[in-house]
């Protein structure tokens, strides 16, 4: 194979490996960064086939022009746009008014649809996909430009997503056996990666600045935000490209294009000429013969225009119900997650399996609220939602299990560190009775030698072992 044919085949493999789903989303986000942008592209295609490979404009021409002059006339006209009046109004005499009217859109709708594609693809490219992918640092093939710049939060998140849902949703998984497994390594990542969370805010306590950096990282929330996030700009996209083709499609009459285009539709009625895809123009060109200048007029047929509205329509509802789809999806999203009544219930309904006397409501609350935190709900829907319901319930039993460990834990050594300050404090006061001076020295010597450090209460594990890992 020639070596340009082989690096158009891997440019190709490369785009069509970007359009591939992933597992760190839902049907919603498919709808934005896949089939939306594949859409986009086929009627991009379809433009660019119907301007370059087909006939887009025909003229009617005078009699007495040769093959070569309508076929230069069409070439022309096509090129340097052409007007469009009303059947039942008189062509302008002044060419400034001509121009006015020009229409000059359609050589570059398939380049807008292009751009169109690449802005739904661009918030999951940015954010989900280079964000909560934990990768190595170098970059791969299939890395676009974003992979650089977003690859320095990439270590911010802790949570592995895409790593955790691909284990979880591999086929191996239907044995019992390797089913336990793959819960005990997922749910002990969870853990270390909570209980790395857990120790960031215990040493960033008080630092107001670094919190308010952080306070998605430090609170257990910063997957949620970055998910939530780029769900926002999904939206955000749908909203403002809706708006401007509303704002491009729009007329006196018809302020909301597609509205009234159903509405006719619906009573039967032709749709109104509004002057914004034209199946019949006029354009002006000069011809040289022997010296003299001619010009003509000539009247042509927008064929590609019949096309082009139909796509715009469609985009239009489309686009409108993308938007709609959004704001529910989002609602229920941040509902689910962001809501402690939510998360609860959500947690609940996967913990049926534990023994009651072990699921205490006030338990359950310090599951949600102290153990898994925002992020370790979010993933548990994602899980859910990818994994099924019986992968789900039994990491929530497996974390249910460690979450009452690490409580017995912080319980022994909160108590041990109470009790070794209680005693530091009545020696020391003990001793003040006799020689203060003395004893309020050993009192800072016993609090500043005694004192349990920071986040002791927490974890055991030094800093280092605490970051996260996945076997």
């Amino acid at each position: 194979m020639p070596t340009g044919s082989r690096v158009g085949a891997h440019f190709l493999s490369s785009v069509l490996r970007m359009l591939e789903p992933r597992t760190d989303d839902d049907f919603v986000d498919r709808l934005h960064y896949l089939y939306t942008p594949i859409l986009l592209l086929m009627f991009a295609l379809l433009a660019s086939a119907k301007n370059y490979a087909g006939h887009p404009i025909e003229c009617f021409v005078p009699a007495y022009f040769t093959r070569a002059m309508e076929q230069y006339s069409e070439n022309y006209c096509y090129v340097q746009n052409t007007y469009w009046v009303p059947f039942d109004e008189h062509i302008p005499h002044r060419l400034d008014e001509r121009e006015k009217r020009q229409i000059g859109y359609y050589q570059w709708v398939s380049f807008v649809l292009a751009i169109s594609a690449l802005m739904f693809h661009l918030p999951v490219s940015v954010v989900i996909h280079k964000v909560l992918r934990l990768e190595p640092v170098a970059l791969k093939s299939r890395d676009h430009f974003s992979a650089l710049c977003w690859r320095m939060l990439s270590n911010q998140s802790g949570l592995q997503v895409s790593v955790v849902l691909g284990v979880a949703c591999q086929e191996e998984n239907v044995d019992p056996e390797v089913r336990d497994r793959t819960i005990d390594v997922i749910a002990r990542h969870i853990d270390d990666a909570l209980r790395y969370q857990r120790d960031l805010i215990a040493r960033s306590r008080g630092v107001f600045l670094f919190a308010l950096i952080n306070v998605g990282r430090i609170y257990g929330a910063y997957v949620t935000l970055v998910y939530s996030t780029c769900k926002l700009l999904h939206l955000l996209n749908a909203l403002v490209q809706f708006y401007f083709l509303n704002k491009f499609l729009e007329t006196s009459d018809y302020p909301l294009f597609g509205g009234h285009v159903l509405y006719d539709l619906f009573r039967d009625r032709e749709w109104q000429d509004s002057g914004r895809f034209p199946r019949v123009t006029l354009c002006d060109f000069e011809i040289r013969v022997l010296g003299n200048v001619h010009r003509h007029t000539v009247q042509c047929v927008l064929v590609i225009n019949m096309f082009l509205e139909k796509i715009f329509v469609f985009l239009w509802l489309w686009f409108l119900f993308l938007s709609f789809l959004s704001i529910i999806n989002v609602s229920a999203w941040l509902a689910t997650v962001a809501v402690p009544v939510c998360r609860e219930a959500f947690v609940l309904k996967y913990l049926d399996a534990c023994p009651e006397e072990t699921r205490a409501s006030t338990d359950v609350h310090l599951f949600c609220e102290k153990f898994l935190r925002t992020d370790g709900v979010f993933l548990l829907k994602m899980v859910s939602a990818h994994a099924g319901n019986i992968m789900c319930a039994r990491l929530c039993e497996t974390l249910w299990v460690l979450f009452q460990q690490w409580r017995a834990s912080t319980k022994v050594l909160t108590g041990s560190a109470r009790k070794e300050s209680t005693g530091s404090m009545a020696l020391a006061a003990e001793d003040t009775t006799t020689k203060p001076s003395l004893g309020i020295a050993r009192l800072r010597k016993s609090s500043g030698e005694r004192r349990a450090p920071r986040g002791a209460g927490l974890t055991t594990t030094s800093f280092v072992d605490m970051r996260p890992h996945f076997v």
